[in-house]
């Protein structure tokens, strides 16, 4: 069934017989909600404007209703003549308050879904009483003959237990309510919301370090502030607690005191747009853009009123933040007239630590500072109470004035659009802009407006990219005119479509502020793990925007591997700078001819010169200058490339970006002033872009984001995203397995858990798959266990890998030793040694064979050995095992080639082992058969400086030892005994030859029982 339009309204009280989870519905509206009728229905509610971070929607039991049962539980009579109004849901006040959605008239939809049943439901008892009531047979039997009458029983995963009235529970209904609310529910599986059932097994502990308990279901008492509250921190200027300043008093009038009060706030930008609902004076809407947002409780340290106009600007000189870390110094910035506003910070998760700092706006930023960079911590401005001018200065006026004063309102407004590369189509603005001013905006000359236009159907841009919608229009304000009963004067003032004409002007280029949104990293103004990569972008690009008559236009090379960011890169650094980003893929600019090529890189420029200042982005820069037909040809597309980079604005930036450096020629990467490398993510840099990019899915609590960081070396930002996208599609394949007759869309709805085994599905399948395309290292699953006898090979080795790990001040002293070279007959055991080294130190594992390096053309086979300890150094802490070694570097000046090939080959590698002494965790280990065979250069203290022989074992007990290691996985008849079986063996026996007699044995077992089945016998394969 389709989804239902219904609206949220709130009851002052809730019948007994219902939880304060549950809603109602009335009773003709129950037909259009549902499509059979039920005695407790449940149904899916999806807010239109999702309030928590969570996309999942909120499972509902809907009870009939009448209007007599509305008007007596305070939810009003429905009103008449409304038709076009949507249906009604009426929930308590906790539900909204819980649920985030208080919000006047929170508006959604519904659609009918089956509860799933849960398998298991986790109880956390936030104190001591509720968890010995939780342990008695009151509550458990209560519970569990409310599902046996057929009752449903719901259960979502963060909240509350609240179940619906029953005798068994307890008489005293208050205080079982009071105990439910203390049991917090921890976990549900298989989904994070369903119906508890008898067969549902539930698990009760202690969660005494939880959040505190959810707000009780009484409305808060709404803001008021009076004369006395104010007074009362006026009075307390003297004392060390008050935020507010003292200053030299002018006189002793009281009005004197009220203009020398001043105090500094602390302000975070942030995007403001979440609080875009909230009511002004005359239930107006605020401007978002000129409002400066703080709780309540700060609004009473500051000694202002809700809605109170103050001026903001800058105190000068420096500020520590608050964890000492950072001294932000402030840019100077001029006066700015904004509303103090309250709003509730607990419906915001990521901003409730920060209950006593102001949020402003990044368009307040840039209209106050004229465009300088956004601060990534908090600063200090200066904050004023805002004292109207008298209309006429000979006028006599009282020493008081009114709090509600706001400022004038201007006759007319002079704005001009402003060029950006988000939009090209300017001539369908009005009705945003008439929209935009139906609410009072504070203006003043020079200031950029951003309005909104998200939701406009003609503001439809078709790129390489895809079709997407412009989120904003920008307009800059030319002129401010004063009405006419105003003197002459700047200052701020206010327009709307009620008092203000407005006047277009032709097109300008600006800066542009952009909007601080923390909560995505694709769009974040410094993305985890690609923090400093912005910030060396930013302060390579900043020079030249501020220097722009002594240097030419930035240009800068951003080279690393698909995948890795550059893009978000770049686009954070252009977002934190204020610039508008143009996006060019070089296949678009690609052409059947050198001449047209030329001619659409060049109005690529020309676009870019015309939009400035801006950052003009060539994505794959490589694929434009790739060679096609005659040499001529691509020289000249070369030639016309470095003349327009050399003839950049100033106020122009241009981005490339490559996959690899070497794929430029020299002069074009000459024609770059910087080059950055964006190279493969640190462990803590993979481990934020988790945190990140997982925010909003349902983690099941075996996750462990830190383990899967370690697991995931030299995966990019682009592969962590398709691991969790990938971990997503296992969850649910096991849950349609898990709930066969659900439908699959149901179950999603009911939220989906993703598991630690969903992850390490997803990172086997993609491991797999990078190590056939492009040999990406992999941790293999050997352990100790696997590996028999050598016990004095396993301490040499791990002498020289682990120690350094263990202890890396070793490293400091010059005591880095990183190669190892095992030598000794085939079949001794030396690959299965290095495998087990990068199990048992949490390791990478890079297996290179040495013939496969070797390549036909000039050049290649050094290129081979370069992009393999690439890969190394991009997986460190990681273990790169040569097999055959001999056969990658023999004896120089012994070979046959005519080219000397190996010769440069055995030099390459020379260079790569010594390189290895600065790149901590790289080790490698050697293996080989003959070493007489190899180069001598490669046995020096430095390199290959430990030679450890793994020879055949001929005592019987390390021959028994490897023996068991074989058999540790085989199923053994009893009647075996290992010891006879070695005793039989000849002494000279390999851990391969042990190997070899165990597989032949289990082939004749495997023959034995198909023997068996073809007789109609059934037996267990066992090993005799």
């Amino acid at each position: 069934m389709a989804a239902v339009q219904v609206e949220l309204c709130c009851l002052e009280s809730v019948p007994s017989r219902l939880s304060l989870l549950d809603v109602l519905i009335l009773k003709p509206h129950l037909d259009s909600v549902l499509q059979h009728d039920s005695d407790t229905p449940t149904v899916l509610f999806i807010p239109q404007r999702p309030q928590v971070c969570n996309r999942t929607g909120i499972l509902l039991r809907v009870h009939p209703t009448t209007e007599a049962e509305i008007s007596s539980c305070g939810g009003g009579n429905s009103p008449n003549g409304e038709s076009d109004r949507p249906l009604r849901l009426f929930a308590s006040r906790y539900f909204l308050r819980h649920h985030r959605l208080q919000r006047l008239r929170s508006t959604g939809t519904v659609r009918p879904l089956e509860a799933v049943s849960l398998d298991r439901v986790v109880l956390g008892a936030r104190s001591r009483q509720s968890l010995r009531w939780a342990g008695t047979e009151q509550f458990t039997g209560g519970l569990l003959e409310l599902c046996r009458s057929g009752q449903v029983v719901l259960a979502r995963q963060g909240d509350p237990l609240l179940l619906p009235q029953h005798p068994l529970l307890e008489q005293d209904q208050r205080q079982v309510q009071q105990h439910l609310l203390d049991l917090l529910v921890l976990e549900c599986s298989p989904v994070t919301q369903g119906r508890i059932t008898a067969s549902t097994s539930l698990i009760l502990t202690d969660c005494w370090e939880s959040a505190d308990p959810p707000a009780p279901s009484f409305p808060c008492r709404p803001l008021s502030l009076c004369v006395s509250d104010f007074a009362h921190y006026a009075d307390s200027l003297s004392g060390t607690r008050s935020l507010l300043d003292t200053r030299r008093l002018l006189g002793s009038s009281l009005l004197d005191v009220l203009q020398a009060l001043e105090c500094r706030l602390d302000v975070h930008v942030v995007d403001t747009q979440r609080w875009h609902g909230v009511k002004g004076q005359q239930e107006a809407a605020v401007d978002v853009d000129s409002c400066v947002f703080v709780s309540k409780q700060q609004l009473l340290k500051l000694g202002l009123f809700n809605h109170e106009w103050v001026t903001l600007s800058s105190p000068g000189g420096s500020y520590r933040a608050p964890t000492g870390e950072l001294d932000v110094r402030v840019c100077l910035c001029r006066e700015r007239l904004v509303s103090v506003v309250v709003v509730d910070l607990t419906l915001s998760q990521d901003l409730q630590i920060h209950d006593d700092v102001g949020f402003i706006s990044a368009t307040l930023w840039f209209n106050m500072t004229e465009g300088e960079m956004i601060p990534m911590k908090t600063c200090t401005l200066r904050m004023k109470r805002w004292k109207p001018s008298p209309p006429d200065p000979d006028c006599c006026r009282s020493d008081s004035f009114c709090r509600s004063a706001s400022p004038p309102f201007a006759s007319e407004l002079h704005i001009q659009p402003i060029a950006s590369p988000l939009y090209s189509n300017l001539g369908c603005y009005d009705n945003l802009l008439a929209e935009h001013f139906s609410t009072p905006r504070v203006v003043s000359q020079g200031d950029i407006l951003t309005v909104p236009a998200e939701h406009h159907p003609d503001l439809l841009e078709n790129n390489s990219e895809g079709i997407h919608r412009c989120p904003v229009l920008y307009f800059r304000v030319q002129k401010v005119c004063p009405s006419a009963a105003e003197r002459e004067g700047g200052g701020a003032h206010l327009a709307d479509r009620t008092h203000t004409s407005l006047y277009s002007e032709a097109s300008t280029n600006s800066p542009v502020p952009f909007s601080a949104e923390e909560g995505s990293l694709w769009s974040s103004l410094s993305p985890p793990g690609l923090t400093k990569t912005v910030d060396l972008i930013s302060s390579s690009i900043l020079p030249h925007l501020q220097h722009r008559s002594s240097l030419s236009g930035c240009t800068v090379l951003l080279h690393g591997p698909a995948g890795s960011g550059k893009t978000t890169v770049v686009r954070a650094a252009s977002r934190r700078l204020n610039l508008h980003l143009l996006k060019v893929d070089c296949v678009t600019v690609c052409a059947d001819t050198p001449a047209a090529s030329e001619a659409k890189l060049t109005s690529v420029f020309q676009r870019a010169d015309a939009l400035q200042p801006c950052i003009l982005l060539l994505r794959n820069l490589q694929l434009l200058l790739r060679a096609r037909g005659a040499p001529e040809d691509n020289s000249r597309v070369q030639a016309v490339l470095c003349q327009l980079l050399s003839s950049v604005p100033a106020s122009v930036a241009v981005v490339a970006t490559v996959c690899k450096a070497h794929d430029l020629s020299a002069g074009v990467m000459g024609a770059f002033v910087h080059q950055v490398e964006l190279g493969s993510p640190t462990e803590e840099q993979r481990r934020s872009m988790l945190v990140s990019l997982s925010q909003e899915l349902h983690l099941g609590r075996d996750v462990n984001l830190e383990r899967l960081s370690k697991l995931t070396a030299g995966f990019v930002l682009g592969d962590l995203k398709v691991l969790i996208v990938e971990a997503g599609r296992s969850a649910c394949r096991r849950l349609i397995q898990t709930c066969g007759g659900q439908r699959q869309e149901d179950l999603c709805s009911s939220g989906v858990t993703i598991l630690n085994q969903d992850f390490i599905c997803a990172l086997e399948t993609l491991q797999d798959i990078h190590s056939k395309a492009i040999g990406a290292p992999k941790i293999p699953n050997v352990r100790w266990e696997d590996v028999g006898g050598l016990e004095n090979v396993k301490k040499e080795i791990l002498d020289t890998v682990q120690l350094p790990l263990q202890r890396p001040e070793l490293l400091s002293l010059g005591l880095n030793r990183t190669g190892v070279l095992l030598y000794g007959p085939p079949g001794t055991g030396k690959t299965l040694l290095a495998k087990a080294v990068a199990t048992e130190c949490s390791m990478t594992f890079l297996s290179v064979k040495g013939p496969e390096l070797i390549n036909m053309y000039v050049g290649q086979s050094e290129e081979n050995i370069r992009e393999v300890f690439h890969r190394a150094r991009s997986a460190a802490p990681c273990v790169v095992f040569f097999d055959e070694l001999d056969s990658l570097a023999p004896n120089r000046g012994r070979s046959g080639d005519s080219g000397g090939v190996m010769d440069r080959v055995v030099s390459q590698l020379l260079a790569e082992l010594d390189m290895l002494h600065s790149s901590a965790g790289v080790f490698v280990i050697g293996a080989t058969n003959r070493p007489d065979l190899l180069d001598q250069s490669l046995l020096r203290p430095g390199r290959f400086d430990k030679l450890v022989y793994v020879g055949i074992n001929e005592d019987r007990v390390s021959q028994l030892q490897v023996l068991q290691a074989i058999l540790r996985k085989f199923k053994l008849d009893p009647a075996v005994k290992l010891q006879n079986i070695v005793d039989h063996c000849p002494t000279h026996m390999t851990g391969a030859d042990l190997y070899a007699l165990c597989s032949d044995a289990m082939t004749a077992a495997i023959k034995r029982k198909i023997s068996f089945i073809n007789n109609g016998k059934n037996t267990i394969c066992l090993l005799q």
